[in-house]
């Protein structure tokens, strides 16, 4: 003949009030997982021969995205009313735990986004200001260029008048008959 095992479930859909029942509830819901369950055996195999409960909580993963793994763990308790409410407790937990590494790997990602983007506006403001040296240089090469251009065509004039001039004296001195 068999031992009798007692085995409980509790479903959280099914509603109550337990410590942390609405609480649990309402953070599945919020991440959007399936309202969790619980299991319990009662085992008898204690070195003292005390009951105990095997006390198994399985709170299912998102199907649909963001995608979430399930969480799946186990304890023992001295009563299934006892080890419901602190697998409830340990179900709000694991959440909460599960929202904090949610949000600490959001706010990493935007830490490095707003990091390369401060990287970019970096680069840019630096490209900036070497093109306004370039151009604050090109402007002076340009000026010295006009300087140099104004300069070199006042003494191409003053050539060509000496030219002119010169031009005149030989053909005066050939008038005359000199030899040059």
């Amino acid at each position: 003949m068999e031992p009798y095992v007692q085995t409980e479930t509790y479903d959280l859909e099914n509603g109550g009030s337990l410590v942390f029942e609405r609480d649990l509830y309402l953070v599945s819901e919020k991440l959007e997982r399936p309202p969790p369950q619980f299991h319990g055996v009662r085992i008898h195999n204690t070195p003292a021969g005390e009951q105990q409960w095997m006390i198994t909580a399985d709170l299912k993963g998102s199907s649909e995205p963001p995608i979430s793994e399930r969480i799946l763990f186990s304890f023992k308790a001295y009563s299934w009313v006892d080890g419901l409410a602190h697998a409830l407790q340990e179900g709000l937990a694991r959440h909460l735990d599960f929202m904090l590494h949610e949000t600490r790997k959001d706010l990493e990602l935007t830490r490095v986004h707003a990091h390369r983007a401060q990287m970019a506006l970096a680069h840019h403001a630096d490209a900036i200001r070497l093109l306004a040296k370039d151009r604050r240089s090109l402007r002076l090469q340009r000026a010295k260029n006009v300087a140099t251009i104004t300069r070199l065509r006042e003494k191409i004039r003053t050539l060509e008048v000496n030219v002119q001039t010169q031009q005149d004296q030989i053909q005066e001195m050939e008038e005359d008959g000199e030899d040059i």
